[in-house]
């Protein structure tokens, strides 16, 4: 079977894969020649794992075998260049660290590793998670795919346009103000940053502590959803102790504490009146708000208001 990586999806490759339409091996050896088609004219990836990749889809397809597989087993992904993966440089892209070898891995790592995900090698960023382009990386920009003559979105912009060019089915990035959804806006990717709790941080070289998060980037909403279930949740990485203290559990924010009528998308309509939305945007937005109240949402206007305490306005 010849592998269309352009129409696949997480749960579509899962289904060939338990199917034995293709196994493992032959998706990954899919996705390593495209990335070596196209990332050189990219530059989305500083690194490209070939050998471990192999090896871990092989694994993979012995999982499939043993009907031990998960939903992401044999699934190849991509990591941003600061989250830490064991016996791999995590340089976070700048000359700084670009001999540092990760002494372990980063909690999303092992759950990743545990369900048997194929890790493809790591992604561009600016370096440290300090610009909104990839363009600040010490080795080089990255491109967007569709248009090389733009920007790809940063800070996690490797990430965003390995899965758009189809050198990833998904990957990881992470997000403080706006690092993984403007990116994954730029390629035409679905992007998400996990309520700050919901994901570990442990393993992730800090831009801003307070409001990192580590969340999926990927081909659809669905994609991305099963990415999330599968890293979210409590840290329970065993070295000696050492995690993330501020992981919060399913109990925290329970589905349960919903109510029973329709569900409420708020939309904060203040933010939309002003200058630098393209119209063509605006429009494609308010379609989308026309079609979930078709599906039985209900559209609510929100307000954000900016509040500055009294010290704060009087140094301003």
């Amino acid at each position: 079977m010849r592998i269309d990586l352009k129409s696949l999806t997480i749960s579509k490759a899962h289904e060939h894969l338990k199917g034995g339409d293709f196994s493992a091996v032959e998706l990954t050896r899919g996705y390593l020649d495209e990335i070596a088609r196209r990332n050189p004219g990219l530059n989305a990836y500083l690194e490209v794992f070939e050998s471990d990749a192999l090896s871990q889809a092989a694994a993979a397809d012995q999982r499939f075998k043993a009907g031990t597989a998960t939903v992401l087993t044999g699934i190849p992904l991509a990591v941003k260049d600061n989250i830490l993966i064991q016996g791999k440089i995590a340089s976070a892209s700048s000359r700084i660290l670009e001999n540092y070898h990760a002494t372990y891995d980063a909690t999303v790592i092992s759950k990743l590793r545990g369900a048997g995900s194929v890790f493809l090698g790591r992604t561009n960023m600016d370096e440290f998670a300090m610009g909104g382009s990839t363009e600040n990386s010490a080795f080089g920009p990255t491109f967007n795919p569709y248009d090389h003559s733009r920007v790809a979105g940063g800070s996690s912009g490797g990430s965003a346009a390995a899965v758009a060019m189809d050198g990833a089915l998904f990957a990881l990035g992470s997000d403080t103000g706006g690092s993984i959804r403007q990116p994954a806006a730029f390629c035409g990717t679905v992007g998400l940053k996990p309520t700050y709790g919901a994901v570990s941080r442990y393993g992730v070289i800090a831009m801003g502590s307070s409001l990192d998060q580590i969340g999926p980037l990927a081909k659809t909403v669905t994609d991305a959803e099963i990415v999330f279930d599968a890293i979210r949740g409590e840290d329970k990485v065993a070295n000696g102790g050492r995690g993330d203290g501020t992981v919060m559990g399913d109990s925290t924010y329970s589905i349960s504490r919903v109510g029973k009528g329709k569900p409420i998308i708020g939309v904060p309509r203040d933010f939309l009146g002003g200058d630098g939305i393209d119209p063509a945007v605006l429009e494609s937005f308010n379609a989308s708000l026309a079609s979930f109240e078709k599906l039985g949402y209900e559209i609510k206007e929100v307000r954000l208001p900016v509040v500055l305490c009294r010290r704060c306005y009087q140094t301003m």
